[in-house]
């Protein structure tokens, strides 16, 4: 018999595994902060306080992603690192 393999999924992990290539293409550079697997909100460094605290008020009972958003210079060079290997 074999055991039962349980896979881990966060709604704000899946949300932002859907929109990752949008969010480089669109807003590099920049934070997304995800709550009850939306985005609440993307912006600069300085706006993450008040981006997570919108997401705490939307989605008490949840906790938050905040994520910086690579670039897509940033992507590049990552995967040229992993390919000259």
């Amino acid at each position: 018999m074999r055991a039962k393999v349980v896979y881990y999924s966060d709604p704000n992990d899946e949300c932002f595994r859907r929109h990752f290539a949008e969010l480089v293409e669109q807003h590099g550079g920049k934070w997304v902060v995800i709550a009850g697997g939306e985005i609440i909100g993307v912006g600069p460094e300085e706006r993450v306080r008040a981006m997570s605290q919108k997401a705490r008020k939307a989605h008490p009972d949840d906790t938050p992603l905040l994520a910086p958003i690579p670039t897509v210079d940033e992507i590049e060079c990552v995967l040229s690192s992993i390919a000259t290997k």
